[in-house]
């Protein structure tokens, strides 16, 4: 969704609206390797403010999401609902190889170019920022087993005790359960 800055009163605009599935695979790369999808649609809830220089955007995001465990591969519900507090302001005008110094500030500033902007961007942004680092199913997870493959957190190693296989050995495990 993109705001014209015009369209903005000095009293302030309100946006509500919902992300409906596939809005999301547009912010993502086309290789996707942190297997995001929406459960349902996120809802955005959101007051733009006009100040002399600056606009400042604040409000909350509600997000249900379907992520895939980093260590046991299994998928899992995550509640998101992180606060929007963003201050925008028009880019300078500096030459493009130039580079900028930003002061403390300026840090916590989003600057965008232009008459319009992009609200979408924006929630995408913030949205990726509120995932995890690790993303984990359960924080006591005890992810794959290196040898077997095996769910640690469904089912016992069933590995050969004793035994010394090759480290592949599970990738090899993990490439047949594929393809069944």
């Amino acid at each position: 969704m993109k705001v014209h800055i015009d369209d903005i009163p000095e009293a302030g605009r309100d946006l509500h609206y919902h992300w409906k599935e596939g809005k999301l695979r547009q912010f993502m790369p086309p290789d996707d390797p942190f297997e995001i999808e929406m459960v349902e649609p996120i809802e955005v809830n959101l007051r733009i403010s006009k100040k002399t220089d600056h606009l400042r955007v604040q409000g909350e995001l509600r997000a249900c999401l379907r992520l895939s465990c980093h260590r046991c591969l299994g998928h899992f519900q995550q509640q998101l609902q992180p606060p929007i507090d963003t201050v925008l302001m028009h880019a300078p005008a500096t030459p493009e190889d130039e580079e900028v110094e930003l002061d403390a500030e300026e840090l916590d500033t989003t600057f965008f170019d232009g008459e319009e902007i992009d609200i979408d961007h924006l929630v995408a942004e913030e949205l990726f920022l509120a995932l995890p680092f690790q993303v984990l199913c359960k924080e006591e997870c005890k992810g794959l087993c290196p040898g077997c493959g095996a769910n640690l957190n469904l089912e016992p190693c069933r590995c050969e005790r004793g035994v010394s296989a090759s480290p592949f050995a599970s990738l090899q495990l993990l490439k047949g359960r594929l393809n069944q």
